[in-house]
């Protein structure tokens, strides 16, 4: 249900106290700072070599930033978001460190795109520059956070025009389905890149596109204005949290400058509407206020923008002295260490027995390692049915035995399995996630996107976070079914760093291999 009016207004210019008007001033214009500063250092050779300018979404960023709570909420900003970083509490010197790539940026360590801001310890996460499919991520995190019944939210931010990617209908279908406790904000400024929103969709509100979805709540916000801002994510939290229910935040915002610093937006923007924009600068609009009435003086106003020029100073100076990247660190955090067996360490026994077929031996070892780590869960496609466990089976009883909670359907969407999977491996390292990742291997390919984003993880956020999933598909089908029922991927999926692939070929080789495979961290 669309909502517009029913959000209380906890904030206003006259009603908000003084102190946390003045913190918030003090963001903005520190924000600002760096965000006009950063195309300076491209432009010296010194780094930067992407920025997203953020000015004219102030309002929104502030708030996002204001309602996470460090290491309770998670949070997946993008790569527009530097005012969101600062106001959940990321530094002036980490912003420029990651902006110049230096060895000690909190996010990966110079080696992600700049403009791409985390702080893991904080669960601020890194993500791709793959627009819009953290979507995915925040929505399995948010699993994570109602099945261990967290205090959280996961928060994900976004252009409005990335929610034209499948995989962003595919993560709120699937919130509201499972009536998750995650916040999707759209940042609306009317544009992606050059494209024109009317061309991305009819609507003119993206957010309605999604007023169908059952357990879903969808709150409108001037994205330009603070209070506004304030009100609409203070509500969308308080929401998400009571009612365990997916909340969407349309904010309307303007874009002041260029998409990045390799757009020239004069080319598709005539003056009229630069002007415009500039003329409705958040920061600007919020100064006048204070002055108006009477909340801070000119002379606190002006303080704070000295201290903050100060800040900058003093953030530059550290940032540049920092060290670079090693380069002879380029091959660290390809791929953690693999689970060392002990009773088997070579793979190979001389033990004897009743014979298996390959599916009772995959089917049993499930089975084992769900007793032996109770943070093991599977999901998929067709494989938590009563008495039918997957097309082949393999997943036969698990659900009767360890419940729906741990063992269950997901959406036909390979893209929203794999992708949920690495999100909902974020909230703990000891969780174990096995998918079917298609009834047939050669379906996967849907799912390619979140295979190639779960595979340098580990890379990207330097170390700092690997997804721990199995990866489970039949390939090489006996039942003759040409393109779509009888191929062999393994070849193009091992073309791709970061995973290791394993191939049973008895029922002895895929016990072992699927139990060291769970075991270890990281994807296989």
């Amino acid at each position: 249900m669309s909502e517009i009016s029913n959000v209380k207004k906890i904030h206003g210019i006259k009603t908000t106290d003084k102190a946390t008007l003045a913190n918030w001033f003090k963001l903005m214009v520190l924000g600002r700072a760096l965000d006009d500063k950063a195309p300076n250092y491209l432009k010296q050779a010194i780094g930067w070599s992407y920025h997203a300018p953020y000015a004219g979404h102030d309002g929104i960023q502030l708030a996002i930033g204001q309602i996470f709570e460090k290491k309770t909420d998670h949070m997946f900003p993008y790569y527009r978001d530097m005012l969101t970083a600062i106001s959940a509490g990321v530094s002036a010197e980490e912003i420029i460190l990651n902006g110049i790539s230096k060895a000690t940026d909190l996010a990966s360590g110079g080696r992600h795109m700049s403009n791409h801001f985390a702080k893991p310890e904080w669960n601020i996460h890194n993500v791709s520059s793959c627009t819009g499919n953290h979507t995915l991520h925040a929505t399995g995190v948010a699993r994570a956070i109602k099945y261990y019944k967290s205090k959280g939210v996961a928060i994900s931010s976004q252009g409005e025009s990335s929610v034209s990617e499948g995989y962003v209908y595919e993560a709120i279908n699937g919130a509201s389905k499972e009536q998750l406790p995650v916040i999707f904000v759209f940042q609306d400024n009317g544009y992606g890149i050059s494209v024109p929103k009317q061309d991305q969709t009819a609507n003119r509100k993206v957010a309605d596109n999604f007023t169908g979805l059952k357990h879903l709540r969808i709150i409108h916000c001037n994205g330009k204005d603070v209070f506004d801002s304030m009100n609409a994510m203070l509500e969308a939290k308080k929401h998400a949290v009571e009612h365990s229910e997916p909340v969407i935040v349309q904010a309307n915002c303007v874009r002041m400058h260029s998409h990045s610093n390799s757009d020239r937006h004069e080319l598709y923007r005539d003056d009229y509407e630069r002007n415009y924009a500039r003329e409705y600068d958040p920061l600007g609009k919020y100064r006048r206020m204070l002055i108006r009435y009477n909340r801070l003086s000119i002379e606190e106003i002006e303080a704070i923008e000295k201290e903050v020029k100060e800040m900058v100073k003093a953030a530059h100076k550290l940032a540049m002295a920092a060290p670079d990247p090693d380069p002879k660190s380029i091959f660290d955090f390809v791929m953690p260490e693999a689970y060392k067996a002990e009773k088997y360490p070579n793979g190979t026994h001389n033990a004897t027995g009743e014979p298996k077929k390959l599916i009772e031996a995959l089917n049993e070892t499930l089975k084992a390692e769900f007793h032996h780590n109770p943070d093991t869960f599977i999901w998929g496609q067709d494989m938590a049915n009563k008495d039918k466990g997957g097309i082949f089976n393999v997943s036969k009883g698990l659900q009767k035995e360890f419940g729906a909670k741990r063992v269950f359907n997901a959406p036909i969407a390979e893209d929203f399995i794999m992708g949920t999977a690495n999100g909902m491996s974020r909230y703990n390292d000891k969780i174990r996630i096995v998918v079917e990742g298609a009834e047939f291997a050669d379906y996967f390919w849907p799912a390619m996107e979140q295979y190639v984003e779960s595979s340098h993880d580990y890379w990207r956020s330097n170390g700092a976070f690997v997804p721990n999933v199995t990866i489970r598909l039949a390939s090489g089908g006996y039942i003759g079914g040409g393109l779509y029922h009888s191929q062999n991927l393994e070849g193009s999926l091992a073309s791709i760093p970061g995973v290791r692939i394993v191939y049973p070929s008895f029922a002895d080789d895929a016990a072992g291999l699927l139990r060291s495979s769970i075991r270890s961290r990281g994807l296989t």
